[in-house]
């Protein structure tokens, strides 16, 4: 019995770290949708009935491997100018673009869709910008084959120019044991670290950004504590000059809260 439990939990681990693997290099195409109030419903039943057949057809296909929409819970109103995000997610940045290459449509829509979805689409909302984004590491637990958590933590950041590779390697080295603990005792669901790939420049105010998944958000309170300190790093480790050494590489710009409104996979 004993050695079938280890199998089983032997089984798991592996399983999360082939996800975890599988999904890093990943891009990530997101748009950020405005919507004017007196339209969301009709811009919610647009996307429940007719968009989320249509990105699951992709997925299916394997032109793309995930779609989300999200709302933008805080900020909300008039501090921030848009209030959904559609995220997709593919492995292959040249096949995704290619998906979405009609400038007449809008840039959520696929082209190969886009005559029957676009002029419904355009009638109820507006893009703000659209970004795409690399997955550079990722943490999770059993659940990485699934729906992330309900919230997601968007936290942008600005990295100093050449720093992005120190940036990232302070990122996997204490960020991300921290973040796996996290995940182990239940209070996060998964947590990936992004670079920007497009836009760029000094003037669009961040080029790096992390999310931070959640199942509620009470669990955002449950962040860095003694307890975890002590647990995921080497007892002879100077945390204060450790997160010191990583606000150096990188100013967070903006985080925000979004809540997962539809999914498929």
């Amino acid at each position: 019995m004993r050695r079938l439990l280890i199998i089983a939990f032997l089984v798991g681990v592996f399983t999360s770290i082939s996800v975890a693997q599988t999904a890093l290099n990943d891009y990530k195409k997101m748009d950020y949708i405005s919507v004017e109030k007196e339209n969301i419903q009709q811009f919610l039943n647009l996307f429940e009935q007719e968009l989320q057949k249509t990105y699951k057809k992709l997925v299916e296909s394997g032109a793309i491997k995930s779609w989300a929409l999200y709302h933008a819970k805080f900020p909300g109103g008039e501090e921030n100018n848009y209030d959904f995000i559609s995220i997709i997610t593919a492995s292959d940045v040249d096949s995704l673009l290619n998906l979405f290459n009609d400038i007449k449509d809008p840039p959520f829509i696929p082209a190969s869709f886009a005559d029957n979805l676009s002029q419904k689409v355009a009638l109820n909302c507006s893009v703000i910008k659209s970004e795409i984004w690399k997955v550079e590491n990722i943490a999770s637990g059993e659940k990485a084959d699934k729906a992330p958590g309900k919230y997601v933590s968007m936290d942008y950041m600005e990295v100093a120019p050449g720093k992005g590779a120190d940036y990232l390697m302070l990122e996997e080295e204490i960020a991300k044991p921290i973040h796996q603990e996290r995940i182990n005792r239940g209070k996060m669901d998964e947590w990936h670290a992004y670079s920007l790939i497009a836009p760029s420049g000094l003037q669009y105010g961040y080029n790096f950004g992390t999310a931070n998944f959640f199942e509620n958000v009470s669990d955002l309170e449950f962040g860095f504590t003694d307890e975890i300190m002590k647990q995921t790093m080497d007892e002879n480790a100077d945390v204060t000059e450790l997160f010191d050494t990583i606000y150096e590489t990188r100013d967070r710009m903006r985080v925000e809260l979004w809540e997962r409104y539809l999914y498929v996979n």
